[in-house]
């Protein structure tokens, strides 16, 4: 793997990653000595995103050198017995699928609901019974108001003028069709229109020598 160094980068902090990487104990105080820079300088390399990718990247490949040692290291132990060794081998290798059930895993609230749905008791739900259900009385339903002797006349009074504008506008439309006056157009008519249509109706019976009759 090669590690691909900017041209930010110095030599002195490419230095300063090797003895890093190499010794991750090493302290800060001797990696700046050794590399020509105080520690301010280090810490503040630190801090630098290009810094800090470069000695990433040198610190896998070193990484990497150093997995076929604890490999064999490993393998070792499986063969003397250690089942957590082999496992991990084997995981290594592809030849084991590790699953994790998920539903295993539950945290500490879902535990506790866990346990205190298992601690209730079930209840049972009867089913009602309507015949003991109290039923509530019915509001009481009071009576309109007679009217009085002088609202029904005034209602009978109204009942009256309409049914007498009926039997006139019927007498009228028997004149017109007497004379060949053609009835007014459906709908509501503005007094100005209902009288000019009657003065048609009358100039024709003057017309025809008919009695005028009374509206």
């Amino acid at each position: 793997m090669s590690v691909n160094i900017p041209s930010k980068i110095k030599p002195s902090m490419v230095l300063a990653i090797d003895l890093l990487v190499n010794d991750p104990e090493a302290k800060i105080k001797d990696v700046a000595e050794k590399s020509g820079v105080n520690v301010s300088t280090i810490r503040r390399w630190m801090k630098d995103p290009e810094f800090v990718e470069v000695f990433y990247q040198k610190y896998m490949v070193v990484f990497g050198s150093r997995l076929p040692t604890v490999l064999n290291s490993m393998v070792r132990e499986a063969e003397a017995g250690n089942v957590q060794a082999g496992r991990l081998v084997l995981e290594h290798s592809g030849k084991l699928i590790k699953r994790v059930e998920v539903n295993n895993h539950q945290s500490p609230f879902e535990k506790f609901l866990s346990s205190q749905a298992s601690d209730m008791e079930e209840v049972e739900v009867l089913e009602a019974d309507y015949e003991d259900i109290e039923v509530l009385p019915q509001r009481p339903v009071i009576p309109e108001k007679p009217p009085t002797k002088k609202e029904l006349s005034t209602q009978q009074k109204k009942a009256d003028r309409k049914n007498e504008k009926r039997r006139e506008a019927r007498r009228w439309r028997q004149r017109a069709k007497a004379v060949g006056i053609a009835r007014p157009n459906k709908g509501r008519q503005t007094p100005a229109q209902r009288k000019a249509w009657q003065e048609r109706v009358v100039k024709r019976e003057k017309a025809l020598n008919i009695p005028l009759k009374k509206s």
